[in-house]
């Protein structure tokens, strides 16, 4: 790290400011090196973010400096020090201080001011943290502190307390910050040494942690200001059931269909990977079917019952999702489950297994169900979209679209907006382009349902409050227009009314 000083800089507010800069950026440290032309400066600490045990300024001297002297000028401002000359440089060794009480070492800058060879006024200074302090953290104790306060996700950076994630909101945890050599030791407790060297060398990595008995990290590492960070999302050693999940049972019959493309969406952290464990689970539970999915990293793991179920992880089974997919069609699947369609070659190796008889389900981060069919078919050169407009079409068997919404008494409940393909009122729309039709379609059809109508149905339910309700709305005035029962006009005309 480098600072800048002004004319007006001080030593002390080099050390102050840099000290305190590090802490912010990286975590407590035990030793910092500071260095510019003409004078290092080293300081130590056990608890630095309070006081400096001691401190060592050394500094090139002026032609005929003695060490006598310099003492003597600080000894006149009854600071006690041991001054040595040593290679034209002089060696002050110092008292420790806290740092409520910097202003009164403001004679030490003036003794070196005076006696250095040139003035270290406006000068930039490398800091350079020697060792930190270290606080010895357990990941599994964090991680029986995530299932005790049901929390979702850990964040784990340097310069900063570890934070949980609650019913969507982050608090602290009752802990000291981490420090960079923390991090370090960490991600070590949670990765293999390739993980952490695949993390050292492209800066960012996922992989997978067992805590037995408790479930599995989906552990996300990455580098924040030179030090390593980490966010964990805790999933449950087995699926949540269908019952538990508060969803529709016609999102569950899609589990039965024996073809087709089914996309759950939504944002990061909107239980998208819940929602599709629960349909592999439902399908392990009731068909002989095989089951792969090809993931990054593996989630939820699975145990064979009616079904037998291959799990690959990208980047260890396979070297991407594209090659997973085409891979797949040659392995006697039934059911394929992607991790996420995130390029061109995903989306299209997706269809083309829709299209050649097998069940397939995957991701997409888009906001509703209709800007998922439309981003799927923008995927794509403009050349390709009416054979793509085709394809999907004709194989699209539904979207789910999730929001969490924080439940009344505590917890999260979705809020979903489904569209259901296999329909010719879907299909013809798709087809013609007119994907703004979609929007009414959802609104008229019985098993259908959009995020406003399911914010409306929780809210008049008591499951959620009005202003979580109207959160999950388009806007508050189509939350009012669907609570009296009125229907848009387009929908009137599709009525017949």
């Amino acid at each position: 790290m480098f600072i800048g000083t002004r004319s007006t800089s001080t030593i002390m507010d080099v050390v102050h400011v840099g000290v305190q800069e590090l802490i912010r950026q990286a975590g407590i440290p035990s030793e910092v090196l500071f260095v510019t032309q003409h004078c290092r400066i080293y300081v130590q600490s056990a608890a630095m973010k309070t006081r400096v045990d001691r401190w060592r300024v050394e500094f090139d001297v002026k032609e005929g400096v003695s060490p006598e002297a310099v003492g003597q000028e600080l000894a006149k401002s009854q600071i006690p020090s041991q001054a040595q000359l040593k290679d034209g440089k002089c060696i002050l060794s110092l008292p420790g201080f806290e740092w409520r009480q910097l202003r009164q070492l403001i004679p030490v800058d003036k003794v070196v001011e005076a006696n250095v060879v040139a003035s270290l006024r406006s000068m930039s200074w490398k800091v350079t943290v020697q060792s930190y302090k270290a606080h010895g953290f357990n990941i599994n104790v964090m991680i029986e502190t995530m299932q005790e306060r049901n929390a979702s996700d850990l964040h784990l950076r340097a310069g900063s307390p570890p934070y949980i994630r609650v019913d969507n909101d982050l608090a602290p945890l009752d802990m000291p910050p981490l420090s960079a050599k923390d991090m370090e030791e960490i991600v070590h407790q949670l990765g293999s040494d390739e993980e952490v060297a695949k993390l050292e060398a492209e800066r960012e990595s996922s992989f997978q942690f067992h805590a037995a008995g408790i479930g599995y990290l989906r552990c996300s590492g990455y580098y924040k200001q030179g030090a390593m960070a980490l966010a964990v999302r805790l999933i449950p050693e087995d699926p949540l059931p269908f019952d538990t999940l508060n969803i529709p049972d016609v999102v569950r019959s899609v589990c039965d269909k024996q073809r087709g493309l089914f996309l759950v969406c939504g944002v990061t952290g909107s239980g998208k990977s819940t929602t599709l464990a629960a349909m592999v689970d439902h399908i392990n539970n009731t068909r002989h079917s095989h089951i792969i999915t090809i993931e990054d990293p593996i989630e939820y793991v699975y145990t064979d019952k009616r079904s037998i179920i291959s799990q690959r992880q990208v980047g260890r089974d396979t070297f991407s999702f594209a090659n997973g997919l085409r891979g797949a069609l040659r392995e006697d699947p039934d059911i394929i489950l992607v991790g996420e369609m995130r390029d061109v070659d995903t989306i299209r190796a997706a269809l083309s297994a829709a299209e050649t008889g097998h069940l397939v389900f995957s991701t997409l981060h888009t906001m509703t169900a209709v800007d998922t069919v439309n981003r799927v078919i923008s995927y794509f050169p403009q050349a390709e979209r009416d054979l793509i407009r085709q394809e999907l079409a004709y194989s699209l068997q539904g979207v789910v679209c999730q929001r969490l919404l924080k439940r009344v008494g505590g917890g999260r409940i979705p809020c979903l907006e489904i569209l259901l393909g296999g329909k010719p009122i879907v299909r013809d729309a798709i087809l013609e382009a007119d994907i703004e039709r979609l929007y009414t379609i959802i609104e008229i059809d019985s098993d259908m349902k959009s995020f406003d109508q399911y914010a409306v149905d929780l809210f008049q339910r008591g499951a959620v409050e009005k202003k979580e309700a109207v959160s999950a709305c388009s806007n508050e005035e189509a939350f009012e227009r669907i609570v009296s029962g009125i229907k848009s006009s387009e929908g009137r005309k599709l009525l017949g009314t």
